[in-house]
């Protein structure tokens, strides 16, 4: 039978633990940071690196987004901003009269100077040979710095990719979501680790984005998670919507748009349609991630994160990058000078309309 400690022998063992603790407890002491921005970003992902739609629609927002973000000390989370214009190659969204500006790479090296890359939307699904001379189309890949290492495009047709990977191959590629929704809806783990070595970073399909035993096995350094798509959960009618999509952006037909028209009407959640009790039979939710859903996979060590949003109005599109870029506590504070702005530019842009269409004056 064995002996009881004696007294003096637990005594010890109590001091031995104690300094034990003392060494955890010195472990985790850090202090708070005091460098100034800290605070503005949201405390429970503040290392996210951001990519963010809306590089050719919402450019003077994002120009002063960027601007306002720099005089925080807290630009540094901006990674890319990413957008296409009415271009044969765009994918995702439907062209409908974003402007190609003639001072896009000058435009693009202004954001690459400020730490910012650019990554063009050629996510087109139904590209063939013959789409791959379009003038445009490689007019606006010409236009990025493919030396720096910042720019990139985000593709979903293996045949542009490769053209790309040939034309330029300093250009990261992002494999789209779109891609994933086509080619991979079943979420075998097998297809994303192919796309992971052919591809700088793959987006997840936004209904994979909720299974974390296949977001575990991902690499964390090649994966990019979209956290406010607002598409039903197991839509459907995705892959046929986005590949009506992706033919509309080539020979801009009327009976497409009209079939697009007709399953937006009649069967698409998506937006604030997915509230419509009389539409959402089957109480289905939205892809769009709740603050628990983002920190839950940040807390799984993902990094790049992805808002979009390049077709919603200015004023939406605004408060999805208030809502996850900023601390929740402070975000009142940002929200009022952000919209203070788009106020003073919308009043610009009405002031400049007028102007235009004005009657010219008689002599």
């Amino acid at each position: 039978m064995n002996e009881r400690p004696s007294y003096d022998e637990l005594k010890e063992r109590v001091k031995e633990l104690e300094r034990e603790l003392d060494k955890y407890k010195q472990a985790d002491k850090k202090p708070f940071p005091l460098k100034r921005g800290y605070q503005f970003l949201h405390p429970d992902w503040p290392e996210v690196k951001w990519n963010i739609s809306g590089l050719f629609i919402r450019r003077r927002f994002l120009t002063s987004f960027l601007s306002f973000m720099k005089s925080s000390n807290i630009s540094h989370v901006l990674k890319t901003f990413h957008d296409a214009p009415d271009v044969l190659w765009n994918g995702g969204r439907l062209n409908m009269n974003v402007k190609f500006y003639d001072d896009s790479a000058e435009y693009f090296k202004s954001l690459n100077d400020k730490g910012v890359g650019v990554f063009l939307t050629v996510s087109n699904l139904v590209l063939e040979e013959k789409h791959l001379d379009d003038p445009d189309s490689n007019r606006l890949v010409e236009c990025l710095d493919e030396k720096c290492g910042m720019n990139g495009v985000i593709v979903a047709n293996d045949l542009l990719s490769d053209y790309l990977r040939k034309k330029k191959p300093g250009l990261k590629q992002v494999a789209s979501v779109v891609k994933s929704f086509i080619e991979n809806p079943q979420a075998k783990i097998e297809w994303y680790k192919e796309m992971q070595s052919r591809y700088d970073r793959v987006v997840v399909h936004t209904d994979h984005m909720f299974d974390l035993d296949l977001l575990d096995k991902l690499d964390r350094t090649k994966t990019e998670i979209l956290i406010n798509e607002e598409c039903a959960y197991k839509c459907q009618h995705r892959q046929r919507h986005q590949t009506l999509t992706s033919k509309f952006n080539i020979d801009r037909s009327k009976e497409i748009h009209e079939e697009m028209e007709k399953i937006k009407k009649t069967v698409c959640l998506g937006s604030s349609t997915i509230l419509d009790d009389k539409k959402n039979l089957e109480n289905t939710r939205s892809v769009f991630l709740t603050h628990c859903e983002v920190k839950a996979i940040y807390d799984m060590g993902f990094r790049d994160f992805k808002i979009c949003g390049r077709r919603k109005p200015v004023g939406t599109f605004a408060w999805y990058l208030i809502n996850f870029i900023f601390n929740p506590y402070l975000a009142y504070a940002f929200a009022d000078m952000i919209y203070r702005k788009i106020e003073v530019d919308t009043k610009k842009d009405v002031a400049n309309v007028i102007k235009r269409n004005a009657p010219a004056k008689s002599n």
